[in-house]
């Protein structure tokens, strides 16, 4: 609050909405998942968005277990009312493949740190998401 950030993001083991909402109702918040039963909470918590992966193999999960897969986003999508992004591995190509399972949305994080042009990056992303 003092950041002046407009949201808050919560691990799975993390912060719950209620102590959130107890120092601002106003404030957008999300949780990660790694489960059907996590995701079905953090909806019933009143989260606004959920986060949940890792979909594909990615180095910076391997500690969260095996990739989860295209069939468990799937599922969690059709399970949930709220936004349900992707994130683990994400790459330009596997966007649509994402939004196909339910995704609202991916997001990632390996390709822009390892990039040697931002740039060029950020296009092919873009280039995925809006078919040009």
């Amino acid at each position: 609050m003092l950041s002046g950030s407009y949201g808050v993001h919560s691990t799975s083991s993390g912060i719950s909405n209620a102590d959130i909402r107890k120092h601002s109702k106003a404030l957008l918040a999300g949780r990660s998942v790694h489960s059907l039963n996590e995701a079905m909470k953090a909806e019933k918590e009143g989260f606004d968005y959920i986060l949940f992966g890792p979909v594909f193999r990615t180095p910076a999960k391997v500690k969260y277990g095996k990739p989860q897969g295209l069939k468990k986003l799937e599922n969690i999508c059709s399970a949930v009312k709220i936004p349900v992004f992707a994130v683990g591995g994400i790459t330009p190509r596997r966007i649509k493949k994402c939004i196909n399972a339910g995704a609202f949305g991916t997001a990632g994080i390996r390709e822009f740190m390892i990039t040697a042009n931002a740039k060029k990056t950020v296009k092919e992303y873009m280039n995925e998401i809006t078919g040009n």
